[in-house]
């Protein structure tokens, strides 16, 4: 008798869990979310210019930090000779 009761609390446990788990997959499905609304903001990209942020251009220090580590690289190439 109580073995029975045991496995149908733990049938009834199980059951319970991939109820929960199949409504938070259907609601994950069926919640929509538009790419717009995914965008980041437009001014706070702009009052972060040091950021890259993926939407607009690389900014302008990376080109400088690449110029500087070229120039860097020539001269150590040239001591080497």
């Amino acid at each position: 008798m109580a073995w029975e009761l045991l496995i149908w609390a733990g049938k009834a446990i199980v059951i319970l869990i991939v109820v929960a788990a199949l409504i938070e997959a259907w609601t994950k499905r069926h919640k929509s979310r538009r790419l717009v609304d995914m965008r980041p903001d437009a001014d706070t990209l702009r009052k972060r210019p040091w950021e890259a942020d993926g939407v607009t251009k690389v900014n302008d220090p990376d080109r400088v930090l690449n110029q500087n580590r070229q120039s860097k690289s020539r001269w150590i190439a040239h001591r080497r000779k």
